[in-house]
């Protein structure tokens, strides 16, 4: 990487320049019905120039790492800024919160690097799975997807940051589609981390894979969810899922700059039950939404977000940070080279608390159980949430009974977390996945068992 572009930066009028270089290598396999559907092999190189520049950003991306392409993605990037900051309105001029320049260099090594595994052996490994699923009955359709990918991220600034940092990702997961006379419904199983083969090695996808299947054929015989409010315990799946979509978005610094969060101007106040706390965490060993330091070069750290129910923090980058008169914090991830960093989550959720899973329970006398999710909305501006249970079962004295059939759970997301009154012990982060917004970042969440003593609830 030549870094006088930094220098050239600079002559030409730019505050602020950030080289950023990439390079990402992976394979994706889907095998569908019992057979190979695709293997996608990846390789990928590129470059990204950021200049600040009469306050306006400029960013320019190329992958042509020559000394005349990185020149030219300057150019085009002091171009765009210089257009940004003669149009620019009054208080619209970005400036970055102060950072000590990060100088190190971090490579994670898998166990297992998943480059030593045989493409042949992945093949085996989804389609043991798929048949594994497929025998269950009342399967109809099943699909089991891999990928694995290596990272290698370069970044050097002119205040004079120089960090790079390696990392491997893996993830698997089966989904089935089962249909008996009283319809169709599907399920998954997944297992990832910040790690390699060594995770598909001791996870046991297979029998995962098996027991989603039992369970959605359990679901489509189950009888019809009722309606109204009830007590409703979330398993440590949803309620990793209502931390990242629920609150994780609402205390991402754009998303609040923007008005579009109903946690703006509520920072110290008490906005959840006082025994729940809830943490963003890029550091996690293994987790996949982990790194040791964001897409502008600052140090990955935990980020309290809510601490005994009052609101401590949010997810920034230095712009936001800058805005909001508060610390960065390693909250900006970009998807790829040729895209900017944004303020995003990594592994995001609800910490554990003191109950055990049978305290939990106990004293209910008709409640619902929520298991996982299948999708839903969230409304970060209303404050308003929706979202559809993989799984669901009645709680009758305290015992979990028979299933029920296409629940959903919705509510306000402030008055939600203030009607948590018992939190398990059993946190778990294990629910791996992607975050779409206008990019996809891997990401984790979860969570221990929550009990909310009334949340609404229908389906059928």
């Amino acid at each position: 990487m030549d870094v006088r572009i930094l220098d050239r930066a600079l002559e030409k009028g730019a505050s602020f320049c950030d080289l950023r270089t990439e390079r990402r290598r992976g394979l994706s396999l889907e095998f569908k019905d019992g057979l190979l559907h695709e293997a996608i092999p990846g390789d990928e190189k590129g470059l990204c120039v950021r200049v600040l520049l009469g306050g306006a950003w400029g960013i320019s991306s190329t992958n042509d790492l020559s000394a005349g392409g990185m020149e030219s993605a300057l150019s085009s990037a002091l171009k765009l800024a210089r257009a940004k900051a003669s149009c620019m309105k009054r208080g619209e001029a970005v400036r970055l919160a102060p950072v000590k320049p990060l100088r190190m260099k971090v490579a994670w090594k898998p166990a297992s690097d998943p480059r030593d595994i045989s493409i042949e052996r992945k093949h085996g490994y989804l389609r043991d799975m798929s048949k594994s699923a497929m025998a269950r009955p009342g399967v109809k359709s099943v699909t089991a997807r891999y990928f694995d990918g290596q990272r290698t991220m370069e970044l050097v600034s002119s205040e004079g940051a120089d960090v790079r940092m390696e990392l491997t990702r893996s993830l698997a997961d089966v989904s089935m589609v089962v249909k008996n006379d009283k319809g169709m419904l599907s399920n998954r199983a997944s297992v990832g981390g910040t790690a390699g083969w060594e995770i598909h090695e001791r996870s046991r996808l297979d029998e995962k894979g098996v027991a989603a299947a039992d369970a959605a054929m359990n679901m489509l015989n189950g009888r019809r969810a009722p309606s109204g409010r009830f007590p409703v315990v979330a398993d440590p799946v949803l309620a990793g899922v209502f931390a990242h979509e629920a609150v994780g978005h609402a205390c991402e610094g754009d998303l609040v700059i923007a008005g579009d969060s109903c946690l703006e101007g509520m920072m110290g106040r008490r906005i959840a039950t006082p025994g729940l706390s809830l943490f963003d965490d890029p550091t996690i060993k293994g987790a996949f939404g982990s790194f040791p330091f964001d897409d502008e070069g600052v140090l990955a750290r935990t980020k309290p977000l809510i601490e005994k129910g009052s609101l401590r923090g949010f997810m920034l980058d230095r712009e936001s940070a800058s805005r909001l008169d508060m610390e960065p914090n390693g909250g900006a991830r970009a998807e790829s080279y040729s895209a900017r960093p944004l303020v995003r989550m990594s592994n995001t959720a609800i910490a554990a608390g003191d109950r055990s899973r049978d305290e939990i329970f106990e004293g209910i006398r008709l409640g619902i159980y929520a298991v996982g999710t299948r999708g839903g909305q969230v409304d970060t501006s209303k404050g308003s949430f929706q979202f559809s249970c993989r799984e669901a079962y009645l709680i009758e004295n305290g015992e979990v009974t028979g299933p029920l059939r296409s629940l959903a759970l919705s509510g306000r997301i402030l008055e939600t977390l203030k009607e948590v009154d018992a939190i398990g012990k059993d946190l778990r982060i294990e629910d791996p996945g992607y975050c779409g917004k206008g990019q996809t970042v891997p990401v984790g969440d979860g969570g221990p068992h929550i009990r909310i003593r009334s949340a609404f609830v229908g389906g059928g």
